[in-house]
């Protein structure tokens, strides 16, 4: 068994079709799949059902994508580990984060890792958390800023900040006045609410559950300069983390506290277990933790 032909596996288990996966791989595909075979012969077992023009893995393809993905994370990891030794962080870094974080979180970061480290290049995802756990696990992603639930395999996860989550109003709305707001002052009001697969949104569906309310979605947005246009505009109300409250906004919204001990949220530096951490991760975590420690 040979390291190319767990790559080419790899490969082709992403892309579904042996030619797509040849040219992701720099190889032709005659000698793609021939390589494919000559593992399958190697294992005794079929690792693709061919249909076509796609391919999808056999039971026996399933189990062993993940030993190896596992197989080639290390062989990575050493490789990474003896190149750098102690030089400066450098290389490509590839983060992911919510929406809920990148805008308000992600610039002072970036501009101190520019100043610090100019010789490492940091490449940015900003997705829901599902997908990029997903990219985490898969190896696609070196360090994800996101809520965590503690479903996934292979994470470690490390507790960075623990935050409110506000009521948003219009500057006009009735509620502005009111000092203590209880989950009862506006049961009755439609929702902005960030997509139902975002962390937020699931909190917040959880928090009217757990009330016996029901929450009157008035619209599932993806931005959360959506749900502030959209409170704005009088079309509902919103509940935000104190990370999106602005000083600067074209939006006359206002942030108001909830009594609910529940509403808060948890962020986390996510990584995966198995992965080497390079030396730009960790430089980049430690600006991360700076940045925090400076807004409390």
């Amino acid at each position: 068994m040979e390291m190319h032909q767990l790559r080419y596996f790899v490969a082709v288990a992403e892309e579904e079709n042996f030619t797509r996966a040849a040219a992701k791989s720099y190889v032709s595909q005659p000698s793609l799949s021939a390589q494919i075979i000559k593992l399958e012969d190697e294992l005794g077992e079929k690792l693709f059902n061919r249909l076509g023009r796609r391919v999808e893995l056999t039971p026996a393809g399933i189990f062993f994508e993940k030993r190896a993905r596992s197989i080639l994370m290390e062989v990575d990891n050493a490789r990474r580990e003896i190149q750098e030794g102690v030089v400066e962080p450098k290389g490509v870094l590839r983060v992911g984060f919510t929406p809920t974080v990148g805008p308000y979180l992600l610039p002072p970061v970036l501009a101190a890792c520019r100043e610090r480290f100019p010789k490492l290049e940091i490449q940015m995802e900003e997705n829901l958390r599902r997908p990029l756990m997903d990219n985490l696990v898969d190896g696609n992603l070196e360090v994800v800023i996101s809520s965590y639930t503690g479903k996934g395999l292979h994470i470690d996860a490390e507790p960075i900040l623990l935050e409110q989550l506000n009521l948003v109003v219009p500057r006009k709305h009735a509620l502005v006045k009111k000092n203590k707001i209880s989950i009862r002052d506006f049961k009755d009001e439609p929702l902005i609410v960030l997509g139902e697969s975002s962390t937020l949104g699931e909190k917040i569906f959880e928090f009217f559950g757990r009330n016996d309310f029901e929450p009157k979605v008035g619209a599932l947005c993806s931005q959360v300069s959506t749900v502030k246009a959209l409170v704005h505009s009088g079309v509902g109300l919103a509940i935000l983390p104190e990370m999106a409250r602005e000083e600067i906004s074209p939006y006359d919204v206002v942030f108001k506290s909830l009594v609910s001990s529940h509403m808060t949220r948890l962020l986390f530096a996510l990584t995966h277990e198995q992965r080497y951490l390079t030396s730009g991760a960790r430089a980049f975590l430690r600006v991360v933790r700076e940045i925090i420690d400076e807004r409390k």
